[in-house]
């Protein structure tokens, strides 16, 4: 299994990446909270009705949570927690809940640390900083009989499109 992508150029005039290609990853299908949970049952000696009621009641938990000013650290996915987006005020006295535009809610991926094996001058471990849901990942590129796997090691660097 592997993320499929597409080569796509870059077309925006005034970017300094003008006319370079990169790969965008690319989404076949969506998958639904009772088709994990199918999944998950078949995968345990758990019920698919035990697996969607505790999905659902996770669901509710994190709700609870998030709307009480908690992070939500789920182990081997990541913490989920709460941004907001404020208009301006001039002092702090100036500014109060009126100020609140909008809710969002974030997610930080869990990153772990994957030593190379070797030490740095400075007597520290060298390695790199890889997210945990893409440790292992490879790459396909969609169609084509020519289109090779490409193992990208899970590197947590920026997009490709981005010139990073």
């Amino acid at each position: 299994m592997s993320v499929r992508f597409k080569k796509v150029q870059n077309k925006m005039s005034g970017s300094e990446n003008f006319g370079k290609w990169y790969g965008r990853a690319i989404m076949l299908d969506t998958i639904s909270t009772k088709e994990l949970a199918d999944e998950i049952s078949h995968a345990s000696t758990v019920t698919y009705a035990d697996v969607m009621a505790v999905l659902a009641e996770m669901q509710h938990a994190i709700k609870n949570h998030l709307q009480n000013s908690h992070k939500v650290a789920l182990e081997g996915l990541g913490v989920l927690g709460v941004a907001m987006q404020t208009k301006l005020a001039k002092t702090r006295k100036e500014f109060t809940a009126n100020n609140i535009k909008g809710y969002r809610v974030v997610f930080y991926p869990e990153v772990k640390f994957v030593p190379s094996g070797e030490i740095s001058e400075s007597g520290k471990r060298k390695g790199a900083f890889v997210k945990t849901l893409l440790e292992g990942i490879t790459a396909k590129e969609l169609g084509g009989d020519d289109a090779k796997e490409q193992t990208t090691g899970g590197q947590t660097g920026g997009d490709a499109g981005s010139g990073k």
